[in-house]
C-alpha cells in the first residue's frame, strides 16, 4: 500500500513538472470572425499538459483613457522601439505580462500578433535573469510591410520567432539565427467552414470575396465591370467603390452564420490581392470546397493545392476575366477543384496542426534562453 501511494506521488509530480503555462497576447481588431483567426489553434491544446490564458488587447489606446494625463510621456515611450502599430495598450498588455511572470504564473508568453508587440517584455527578462521565462512571437506581415513595422533590433530578444509562410524567412533570417525561426502555417475550423450537401448548380455564376487587408479593390472593379452577367458578393468594411454596380452586394458587420452560409451558396472564391502570406478567406474559402481565383503569389502557392483553383501572375484583369468564365462553363471542372480544396484545407485543420505548437513549446522551454548579441545584419 506504502509502494502504491509512493508511486502515485512520483507520477503527479512528473505530471506537474511536465506542466506548461503559456500566456498568450492577442491584438483584437473588431472585424475579425470569432471561428477564424489565428487564436484558433489555442483551443486545442492538450490542456493535461498546458495550461493557457489568452488575453486579448484593443487595436489602439481607447481601453487606456484612464492614463490620459500620462500620454505625451507613455506615447514617447512607446515610440522608442520604432513599432508604428505598437500602442498604449500594447504596453499595458506587456506589463500584465510581466506581473504574470514575476508572480511564477507563467512559464512561455507566446505574442501572436508580433507587429503590435512587444516590444519590452523579451529584453527584460533576459536583463532581469528571469531564466525560466521563454518569450514567443507569431510575425503575419509580407517581407515588404515587415521592413516597416517590425525592428530587426529587438528581434535578438526573443527566444523563438514563429511565421506563417516560408516567404517571410528572408527578412527574419537577417537578424534571428536559423534555429530559433520556425515556420507553421495557418489553420482552419473545418467543422464549422464546410461545403454545402448538395451543392446547387443555378443559371448563374456567382463569386465571393471577402477581407480588406491587401485587397486589391482596382482589380476587383474592372473584373466586375467585364462580367455585368456575373453576381458578385463582396464581404469587407472596406470603401471598396463598387457601390453603384448592379452584380454587386456588398456585406457589412456579417456574423459567422452568416459568412459560413454565404461561402456554401456561391461558385467561387475571388481573391485579387496585393500580397499575402496566410489568408483567412483563402482557407475559409477552401474548407467550403470552393475553386479558387486568386492573384499567382507565393505564399498563396504554399496554402492553395496546385490543382485547385486559378493563380493569376500580375494581376491581370484579362486573366480573372478568363478563369472565371472557364469556371462558370465547366461545373465538373469547378466541383473537382472544390474537392481538392477542401481536402488541402482538411490537412490545414487546427488539430492536425497543433502537435506542431506542443512540440514548439516543449524544445523552446526545455532549450537555453536566448542571449542576444550584436543583430545579424550589421
Amino acid at each position: 500500500m506504502r509502494l502504491w501511494l509512493l508511486f502515485s506521488v512520483c507520477l503527479a509530480l512528473q505530471d506537474l513538472s511536465s506542466f506548461t503555462r503559456i500566456r498568450f497576447e492577442h491584438t483584437h481588431h473588431r472585424h475579425w470572425s470569432a471561428r477564424s483567426g489565428y487564436t484558433q489553434f489555442v483551443h486545442h491544446l492538450d490542456p493535461r499538459r498546458f495550461g493557457t490564458l489568452l488575453h486579448s488587447t484593443s487595436d489602439g489606446d481607447g481601453d487606456l483613457a484612464w492614463l490620459r494625463p500620462a500620454w505625451p510621456l507613455l506615447r514617447a515611450l512607446t515610440r522608442r522601439g520604432r513599432m508604428p502599430w505598437y500602442h498604449l495598450s500594447d504596453l499595458n498588455a506587456e506589463l500584465l505580462a510581466l506581473a504574470s511572470c514575476l508572480a511564477g504564473r507563467t512559464d512561455i508568453v507566446h505574442f501572436l500578433d508580433g507587429e503590435n508587440s512587444p516590444q519590452f517584455l523579451p529584453r527584460f527578462v533576459r536583463v532581469a535573469h528571469l531564466s525560466k521565462i521563454r518569450t514567443v512571437v507569431t510575425f503575419h506581415q509580407p517581407p515588404r510591410l515587415a521592413r516597416e513595422l517590425v525592428n530587426g533590433d529587438l528581434l535578438r530578444w526573443i527566444d523563438h520567432v514563429l511565421l506563417v509562410s516560408p516567404t517571410q524567412l528572408p527578412f527574419f533570417l537577417r537578424y534571428v539565427a536559423e534555429d530559433r525561426l520556425h515556420v507553421i502555417l495557418h489553420g482552419v475550423d473545418v467543422e464549422f467552414f464546410r461545403p454545402p450537401e448538395v451543392r446547387r448548380d443555378t443559371s448563374y455564376f456567382r463569386c465571393v470575396t471577402v477581407g480588406y487587408w491587401l485587397r486589391e479593390w482596382n482589380v476587383l472593379r474592372q473584373i466586375v465591370s467585364a462580367l455585368p452577367e456575373m453576381r458578385f458578393d463582396v464581404v469587407t468594411g472596406a470603401e471598396t467603390g463598387l457601390s453603384g454596380l448592379a452584380n454587386v452586394h456588398v456585406h457589412r458587420s456579417v456574423d459567422d452564420a452568416t459568412l459560413a452560409e454565404l461561402y456554401r451558396n456561391v461558385d467561387a472564391l475571388l481573391l485579387p490581392l496585393i500580397d499575402s502570406t496566410a489568408n483567412n478567406a483563402l482557407l475559409e474559402g477552401m474548407a467550403s470546397g470552393l475553386p479558387v481565383v486568386a492573384t499567382d503569389l507565393p505564399a498563396v502557392r504554399t496554402y492553395l493545392p496546385d490543382d485547385g483553383g486559378v493563380l493569376v501572375p500580375n494581376n491581370s484583369v484579362e486573366g480573372f476575366v478568363t478563369a472565371l468564365q472557364s469556371l462558370r462553363q465547366d461545373v465538373p471542372l469547378r466541383h473537382a477543384m472544390g474537392g481538392r480544396t477542401r481536402a488541402r484545407a482538411e490537412e490545414l485543420a487546427w488539430p492536425r496542426l497543433v502537435p506542431e505548437y506542443e512540440a514548439l513549446y516543449t524544445r523552446v522551454l526545455g532549450g537555453a534562453p536566448t542571449r542576444p548579441s550584436r543583430s545579424r545584419s550589421h
